[in-house]
């Protein structure tokens, strides 16, 4: 299909049929949807609504609009350049930003991978539970096998999922459609959960807006307990190997200045609409089951099984087990498989090896030593303060995009101007601050914690 043609023709046409339009061509938001709904969201979710039950509900939706800004911009600038975003740092501003991005991009991925294996397996444990197979009453030994048999299936099952990536045009679409089924799996799973468990609409309103939270804080001063939960779901959010994977995925697509509506759309429906529904039945479903009471504080809960014997009564053991364990297996293993292929072209940039298909493919192996996760408990304080220590990069990569996104030499007649310009500039100029801030909290708060580790 000649795609520029198709969306010109479709200019004309009324917006519901643009939108349908837009939705056959749909795709590497996904992927960033797929890559954000991962083991540190989940941990920052549960951790925020057992701890301040709905209170918390605007962190997420308010750190994926931002991330969306951003990726917004990127978009802006790779669909119009059709440059790697790697090279033109490298170039345009300095090597120095291009290595520091890439190697902290690749480090946060292999550190995040830990977590999803852990999660994966917990999920499989899960389900196998609810069909009557419970791997915890095992020995150590044996218990650990299985274990392990579980993750080395997750890994060639996304080996093979990954490999469609490369296989051509109708691979490509066939990874896309797999990551679009696991991310609405991930939503399906936990909006039943939600909704059996009982909305409340008030608190459920106050706590979208941050009317209740911010309520709290003035009454109470910020809670110390929260800071990292809610800066590791903001970093979880958009973190810094997504905004290196996605310009990719664009020139993958060979997107170009006809597609910037399209990657517009794609990021509103394919990222942030099953992100604010899925973060936001999590944080709910831990709240109604776990949760403290309006108003109190609960005790930070680590476990998304613990939902289980509370939700028992109202599915039945077996069917709660396969609702958490699904859940729980479709967000570690499209988070895995995103992670893959985020370290695959992180690795070839970082390592001269851009346009190299077999480099590509070993390097996406680089994430696999996380597949020893699977022997431990769901490891929520590694994923949640990974999480916050590479948040403070998040803010010099936009600075770098808003550099570019300004300069006549680089977008040429697609540079803002005038209105276009301001907005652009005062959206992206406030997800900095914010960014900043948080990821002051963040340091404070890790800085904090070494000092009484070396102390004790």
């Amino acid at each position: 299909m000649d795609e520029p043609a198709y969306l010109r023709e479709l200019s004309g046409r009324p917006l519901l049929d643009r939108l349908r339009g837009y939705a056959r061509l749909s795709g590497p938001a996904y992927m960033q949807s797929a890559m954000t709904l991962g083991g540190g969201t989940v941990a920052s979710c549960v951790l925020m609504g057992s701890m301040l039950g709905y209170e918390l509900l605007w962190v997420q939706p308010l750190a994926i609009l931002l991330g969306a800004a951003v990726l917004g911009a990127v978009a802006k600038q790779t669909c119009h350049t059709q440059e790697k975003p790697y090279g033109v740092f490298w170039r345009r501003l300095h090597p120095a930003l291009a290595l520091s991005w890439g190697i902290s991009a690749l480090i946060a991925t292999m550190i995040w991978h830990v977590p999803q294996y852990s999660l994966s397996a917990n999920g499989v444990t899960a389900l196998l539970g609810g069909a009557g197979l419970d791997l915890a009453a095992l020995d150590a030994g044996p218990r650990f096998v299985a274990q392990l048999v579980i993750g080395l299936a997750i890994l060639a099952l996304s080996a093979w999922v990954l490999s469609l990536y490369e296989s051509g045009a109708a691979g490509l679409r066939g990874y896309e459609v797999t990551i679009k089924y696991l991310v609405w799996a991930i939503v399906i799973a936990f909006a039943i959960v939600a909704v059996a468990s009982g909305i409340d609409v008030g608190r459920f309103v106050t706590g979208v807006t941050g009317v209740s939270f911010v309520q709290r804080v003035m009454a109470e001063g910020l809670p110390a307990e929260v800071i990292r939960p809610v800066v590791g779901g903001l970093a979880a959010a958009v973190g810094i190997n997504m905004v290196f994977l996605y310009p990719y995925t664009l020139l993958r697509k060979q997107w170009g200045p006809a597609h910037r509506g399209v990657a517009y759309f794609d990021l509103a429906a394919g990222m942030v609409l099953p992100f604010v529904i899925a973060t936001t039945f999590m944080i709910v479903a831990t709240a109604n089951t776990i949760g403290p009471a309006a108003g109190a504080s609960g005790p930070a809960v680590r476990n998304l099984l613990d939902l289980v014997p509370v939700l028992s009564s109202t599915f039945g053991s077996g069917l709660a087990l396969l609702l958490i364990g699904g859940g729980m297996l479709a967000v570690g293993v499209s988070t895995i498989i995103t992670h893959m292929l985020a370290c695959g072209f992180i690795g070839c940039e970082v390592f001269g090896q851009s346009d190299n298909a077999r480099a590509r493919r070993w390097f996406s192996f680089l994430p696999a030593v996380g597949l020893f996760g699977v022997a431990y408990p769901f490891p929520w304080a590694m994923s949640v303060t990974a999480s916050t220590l590479a948040y403070p990069l998040m803010p010099v990569t936009v600075v770098c995009f808003i550099v570019l996104l300004n300069r006549k030499d680089y977008m040429g007649t697609e540079r803002p101007e005038g209105l276009s310009r301001l907005l652009w500039n005062g959206v992206l100029g406030f997800a900095v601050v914010f960014m900043i801030a948080a990821a002051w909290l963040a340091l404070e708060q890790n800085w904090a914690d070494l000092q009484a580790f070396l102390r004790s």
